[in-house]
């Protein structure tokens, strides 16, 4: 393969890279504005559901971006010598959220408890109780720290070690921390949507 195809591939994958930066800002920013004192909550949860489908389409897209990029580029170990990545003080992100939607949620009067089952295929498990606004802030918090890698790369404009600072800075955390709090937020969404809808 030509230097040129190479060059178009990585490309590909830094805009998918791009895309998913642009769907992360979006959300939150919503989630923002949303919590600093918006009424109308059915609106705001189409929105999410919108945005978080959309963050998690370009979630699957990046994803196949970086498997077509390693494919060609024929990428051997992993070189793990990145950049430093942002400091980002999680548990200060996590209280700063938690706290928004508390009060929004709060002021709302929307029950935040729901049921969630851990395996649909396991037909011997029990529902459980959960809580939208734990996922809620799972889903942003993961947002933030990967947008803050993303931002950084953005900012460095460094595309050396583009598929391992895709991989480990933004694939990684979402695929071990945010992905099952994403599905679940996103089929609470649903509910809630639909349970409000005027026919």
């Amino acid at each position: 393969m030509s230097a040129a195809d190479d060059e178009q591939v990585e490309s590909r994958l830094a805009h998918a890279m791009a895309m998913l930066r642009h769907a992360e800002e979006s959300f939150l920013d919503d989630l923002v504005q949303t919590c600093r004192g918006d009424p109308a909550f059915s609106s705001a949860f189409r929105r999410w559901e919108e945005r978080l489908t959309l963050l998690k389409l370009q979630l699957h897209r990046m994803e196949h971006r970086l498997q077509h990029y390693l494919h060609v580029s024929g990428s051997g170990e992993p070189d793990l010598d990145l950049p430093p990545a942002p400091v980002v003080n999680r548990r200060s992100v996590a209280r700063a959220w938690r706290e928004r939607l508390e009060q929004w949620f709060s002021a709302q009067h929307i029950d935040t408890a729901y049921r969630r089952i851990e395996n649909a295929l396991d037909h011997d498990q029990e529902a459980m109780t959960a809580d939208i606004i734990t996922d809620l802030v799972t889903v942003a918090e993961i947002a933030e720290v990967t947008l803050a890698a993303l931002a950084d790369l953005d900012a460095r404009r460094d595309y050396s070690h583009l598929e391992d600072y895709a991989f480990y800075r933004v694939l990684s955390p979402w695929r071990a921390q945010g992905m099952t709090a994403l599905l679940d937020t996103m089929r609470w969404l649903f509910e809630s949507v639909r349970e409000h809808e005027d026919w």
